[in-house]
């Protein structure tokens, strides 16, 4: 399991049990949450001298779990789950990789999107103006985000990785910085694996459905289905962009749905 920007694995549970990794480890599934460099557990935590941004993050850390979970537990299919931008770094990884390191059976995303389709006002608040400029001013003072000390997210954020994300957000090319190379063209070369995307019809600003919707189209043609979270269309609440994968209605809500499709792998 993959977490956002801002965020760490703590995304995906809490000490008191809920969350999509303790109900899938309930079913009998080996689950293992990673912590990109500088985030949750690892260390050093992310600081101004932090230099390091998407690029070691899909050609050095993720390669370096997906090679840890292979030791742990040999040569079988694994599964993988992203939560926001944690899916734009995994599917990045599979377009330029795809199974050449371990077998990837099936992907679950949830709020995952890359580039901003349309506007809203909470866009217009949370991205544009708290995300971008704020964003921008707190690197220039400080040469990173101090999101934990901010109370903006769970983990800081270095400068490199940082403006990653917010060019992605806003351009059509998904390309490298640092060497160029082109995942929005590579990841149609790729059989992507079956994917399942959820999205909440209240998640207006970082997981906004038309987003996920167009990132999910972006992949090219693939096994992919969509579910998008509301009240209205019959789940237990309209959750946002962090409770959809920890809240604990979810465990008889949506995941058992995706229990199912896990199933049928």
């Amino acid at each position: 399991m993959l977490h956002s920007t801002l965020q760490d694995g703590s995304t995906f549970f809490s000490d008191e049990g809920t969350g999509l990794a303790c109900y899938l480890a309930r079913q009998g599934y080996d689950v293992y949450v990673g912590d990109l460099r500088g985030k949750g557990k690892s260390w050093p935590q992310v600081n101004a001298s932090s230099a390091f941004g998407s690029h070691q993050a899909i050609n050095e850390d993720i390669p370096a779990m997906a090679h840890k979970i292979k030791m742990l537990r040999g040569d079988i299919p694994q599964i993988w789950v992203g939560h926001g931008w944690g899916s734009v770094l995994m599917t990045s990884y599979y377009a330029r990789y795809g199974n050449s390191l371990c077998s990837v059976a099936r992907m679950a995303h949830f709020a995952a999107r890359r580039k901003i389709q349309s506007a809203n006002s909470a866009k217009a608040f949370f991205i544009d103006f708290l995300g971008r400029k704020f964003g921008k001013l707190l690197i220039a003072i400080n040469g990173y985000i101090p999101a934990k000390k901010m109370r903006l997210g769970a983990s800081n954020e270095s400068r490199a990785h940082y403006q990653d994300y917010l060019t992605w957000s806003s351009t059509d090319q998904w390309v490298d910085a640092e060497d160029g190379f082109s995942y929005g063209e590579a990841i149609r070369q790729q059989q992507l694996p079956p994917s399942f995307y959820f999205a909440a019809s209240s998640d207006k600003a970082y997981g906004d459905p038309d987003d996920v919707r167009e990132f999910m189209k972006e992949l090219g043609p693939h096994d992919g289905r969509l579910m998008v979270l509301s009240r209205r269309g019959g789940n237990a609440r309209d959750y946002n962009h962090l409770n959809m994968v920890r809240h604990k209605d979810c465990d008889t809500d949506h995941f058992p749905l995706l229990l199912a499709w896990l199933q049928q792998a």
